[in-house]
């Protein structure tokens, strides 16, 4: 009797043991609203507006704690508008004149001021990769990855009721050239649209200065009247952030399902160094090679010096679909 007591309470301890021990090496319950179990097992679908515009992104676990995510992000068309001065030489002391002579020249009534329009937009397909570093069922997360897209951000160009104005401009100043110094037009100098003045002396491919520091900047048309700006930057723009997601059923918003979640991200996209605002017609930098810009160009201009790199603030939602 006491043998066989002894045997029951030897199984059952054994069978208590193995119980332990299995409990212990059985993996965790795969939950896959949290992101949880092997590579590629499940995937999100993400939604979010903010300074990058619309956002569109998938998203699938790379283990435990990772997870891959690729989308596009596209923010809409705006226009931007600035109106320049037309200038002779250094001032529009003699705009008058050279408006009669090209009114004989040329048929055409030279405007005392051209307005120039851009439309602005950016759009870049993008891979990020998160890691989740917490123990907060997946909450927080720190994102680096890479963006890329066009370069060309907005093309500036004359609105087309100026394009008689320019074209003139053009003509007045292919005349200028041929001008003898003895004349008194030339005193006048080349007409153009100030711009500002020279931030840095500026010098030829054998390194002759052409330009000094100070001096007026007249931005010209080419040959025929053409004239653009070009805002630019890197195509490829990395990006580091962070991020915070939140199921809906944690703020009492949906309790059948735990497929939703809010999403935010925080960052910035690095572009390398402040974009470029590049004028067709002699190749100038207004952001690095031009100072003293006015007018509403000139802030414009200002916040891009003040951009070397993008902030990133995207809100949205994400769906579990498998």
């Amino acid at each position: 009797m006491k043998r066989c007591a002894f045997l029951l309470v030897m199984m059952l301890s054994v069978v208590s043991i193995r119980a332990q021990y299995v409990s212990a090496i059985q993996p965790q319950k795969y939950d896959k609203t949290l992101h949880w179990g092997g590579a590629f097992q499940h995937l999100d679908v993400m939604a979010a507006l903010g300074t990058t515009g619309i956002n569109i992104e998938a998203a699938t676990p790379l283990g435990e704690n990772w997870r891959l995510r690729g989308g596009i992000s596209y923010l809409p068309w705006f226009k931007k508008t600035m109106t320049c001065e037309v200038y002779v030489g250094n001032d529009q002391k003699h705009f008058d004149d050279v408006q009669e002579v090209m009114q004989v020249y040329k048929g055409y009534r030279m405007m005392k001021q051209v307005q120039m329009s851009g439309m602005l937009s950016m759009f870049n397909a993008k891979i990020l990769v998160d890691w989740f570093p917490l123990d907060d069922e997946k909450k927080f997360r720190v994102t680096a990855g890479l963006y890329w897209g066009p370069e060309r951000l907005a093309n500036i160009t004359p609105d087309s009721r100026y394009e008689a104005t320019l074209v003139t401009i053009a003509a007045y100043n292919s005349l200028y050239e041929k001008i003898d110094p003895g004349d008194e037009m030339y005193s006048w100098g080349y007409a153009g649209l100030y711009m500002g003045k020279y931030d840095k002396d500026c010098t030829d491919p054998v390194r002759d200065i052409q330009h000094h520091e100070g001096d007026t900047y007249l931005m010209m048309p080419d040959d025929k009247g053409n004239l653009n700006i070009e805002l630019k930057t890197n195509s490829f723009k990395p990006y580091i952030g962070v991020g915070y997601e939140l199921p809906f059923k944690s703020v009492g918003l949906e309790k059948k399902t735990d497929k939703w979640k809010f999403a935010v991200d925080a960052g910035v996209l690095i572009w390398g160094g402040a974009p470029s605002l590049k004028v067709s017609s002699d190749d100038v930098n207004l952001v690095k090679d031009i100072k003293n810009i006015p007018g509403k160009k000139g802030d414009y201009v200002s916040k891009f010096k003040k951009l070397p790199v993008y902030p990133v603030i995207n809100i949205g939602v994400v769906y579990h679909i498998l």
